[in-house]
């Protein structure tokens, strides 16, 4: 091999070696620095994921030492006021109301209630309330996926059991 190069004239072993330093350049990039670069950007996209998961976890920790600080509590119902009334306010008050499209009362002490693409989380945490703050349990509830991930739209029919 070295004979056939010492044999070439200066102009061509000029052309053979940087064309045998471009291969080399590209072999590093195709077989280090590329894969390199690539488990980069996945241990990158999987730490926000973590992140994400991990502000979740502390969100859902707060609420459920809510909820067992409240559940210690009876309910205090109505006070007073409509279920309707109060499905309505304390839908909207927990972070609902862009969602919810309609309560209509359905007899003396239950309500109908839609929702359009609402946070599942957030609509579960609702029901949690409802139940435990006001006495209000969700007699039937129909639940679909929406377009939007981790939203659904539901449809609910509340019932004051106190």
């Amino acid at each position: 091999m070295r004979a056939w190069f010492d044999s070439l004239e200066a102009r061509e072993r000029l052309m053979v070696a940087a064309g045998a330093a471009l291969l080399v350049l590209f072999l590093l990039y195709v077989l280090v620095w590329s894969p390199i670069h690539s488990g980069y950007d996945a241990l990158r996209n999987s730490v926000e994921e973590q992140r994400s998961t991990a502000l979740w976890m502390r969100e859902s920790a707060q609420t459920l030492t809510s909820l067992k600080r409240n559940s210690g509590k009876a309910a205090q119902g109505l006070g007073g006021k409509s279920l309707l009334s109060v499905a309505d306010s304390t839908a909207r008050a927990g972070g609902l109301g862009p969602a919810l499209k309609r309560v209509e009362p359905e007899g003396k002490d239950s309500v109908r209630v839609w929702l359009d693409g609402a946070p599942f989380d957030v609509l579960v945490k609702w029901l949690g309330t409802l139940s435990i703050i006001h006495g209000v349990s969700a007699e039937s509830a129909t639940l679909e996926r929406s377009d939007a991930t981790g939203r659904v739209n539901a449809r609910l029919t509340l019932q004051a059991t106190i």
